[in-house]
């Protein structure tokens, strides 16, 4: 007999936030280990370093630059689509909930739609009823 590896989350619940997010947080990590820290750092971006170089006698020190989607290499290509999983993977579980569907529909990463998310359902009535304000005047 073959054992399914499907994880049943169940869909987002306002009421029981806390045990939701629990829930989506372990399902999250095991679907990819990556998963957390997208959520910690927002997407992945892939970057190249600029030598230090000396313009008009000034010096400028070495940094880092986002790369030219031309220069993206296959792996960073696949890293990067990472947010958009997740994206998908949030929005599946708030699909029943209409209301916080549509808070989090305007996110453009993942990250921003988990602080969004917590701050409707974990921040004070203030923080909560700015937030809201902000979204109606989207």
């Amino acid at each position: 007999m073959q054992k399914s590896n499907s994880i049943k989350i169940p869909a987002f619940d306002k009421e029981n936030y806390n045990i939701w997010k629990r829930k989506i947080l372990l399902f999250i990590k095991a679907a990819n280990p990556l998963y957390p820290g997208i959520l910690e750092n927002g997407p992945f971006i892939p970057r190249k370093e600029i030598e230090a170089t000396t313009v008009n006698g000034e010096v400028i020190p070495a940094h880092w630059v986002p790369k030219d989607p031309s220069e993206f290499l296959e792996p960073e290509k696949e890293k990067m689509v990472l947010d958009d999983h997740l994206q998908l993977i949030l929005l599946d579980y708030l699909t029943l909930d209409k209301s916080m569907c549509g808070s989090v529909i305007s996110c453009t990463s993942a990250k921003e739609m988990w602080i969004r998310l917590a701050l409707l359902c974990e921040g004070s009535e203030e923080v909560k009823g700015n937030q809201r304000q902000k979204l109606i005047t989207i």
